[in-house]
């Protein structure tokens, strides 16, 4: 493959990534604003606010945040499951699946009315979630989180450190330079979340399942048998 070809693969494996932190954004800011003040990914914040009103004695509050942080590491280990040799061999490809999980969930809370009982959407959203933390998690070589990005900024603050104090080397230019995306792609699905959904509300899932629909069909199109080797090198891990 010529040089460039491999920086565009590169790049579409990068936009991907971006996408769906994106999508992890805008899913923490629809379920703290639309479903009581819930995340859905972000698992440090639900078991900070589970803890503070405990220690207030709001044990009702407290308790809506036990049941998305129970659904986060059911889900975690469902993926690891799906990891068995037993399954590998009915489905051999995670990424694809949880994908189309994930599109699918979206899809179907997106149509339900806005009397839904919130703690039906939460506890879907953080199952799904928690598929897509656990299958998605490296670019370029390097650890990341898709749904959360506390781990995120660390590494772009270590890298872009690396870059500018030890040598100013390429390796790590890039890899600033990418989580720095991986970052704001974060902040702007947050944004585009807490915007659309106080005008939309559960319709607002309909643009997180579109765009995960254009990274499953990416996705499909990286990894097809009729692609030479080299075009999946940086297809996204499972």
């Amino acid at each position: 493959m010529s040089r460039t070809s491999d920086i565009e693969q590169r790049t579409l494996a990068l936009g991907t990534n971006a996408a769906l932190s994106a999508a992890g954004g805008f899913l923490d800011a629809f379920t703290y604003i639309g479903h009581g003040h819930v995340f859905a990914n972000a698992m440090t914040g639900n078991v900070v606010l589970l803890a503070v009103n405990a220690a207030v004695g709001n044990w009702q509050q407290s308790l809506r945040h036990l049941p998305p942080i129970v659904t986060f590491l059911v889900g975690v280990s469902f993926v690891r499951a799906l990891g068995l040799p037993r399954f590998r061999e009915v489905l051999p490809d995670r990424a694809v699946m949880v994908l189309a999980i994930e599109i699918a969930a979206f899809f179907a809370l997106s149509w339900l009315p806005a009397s839904t009982s919130d703690f039906l959407i939460v506890i879907v959203i953080c199952f799904v979630a928690s598929l897509q933390t656990a299958t998605f998690r490296r670019i370029n070589n390097a650890n990341y989180n898709s749904t959360f990005t506390t781990g995120n900024l660390r590494t772009l603050s270590e890298s872009f450190f690396d870059w500018a104090f030890k040598g100013r080397s390429p390796e790590s230019w890039k890899q600033s330079s990418n989580f720095l995306t991986i970052c704001s792609s974060f902040a702007i699905g947050a944004l585009i979340g807490g915007l659309l959904t106080p005008r939309l509300y559960n319709r607002s899932l309909l643009v997180v399942a579109t765009l995960l629909l254009a990274v499953l069909i990416h996705l499909i199109i990286a990894r097809s048998p009729h692609l030479p080797e080299e075009s999946t090198r940086s297809r996204p891990a499972s």
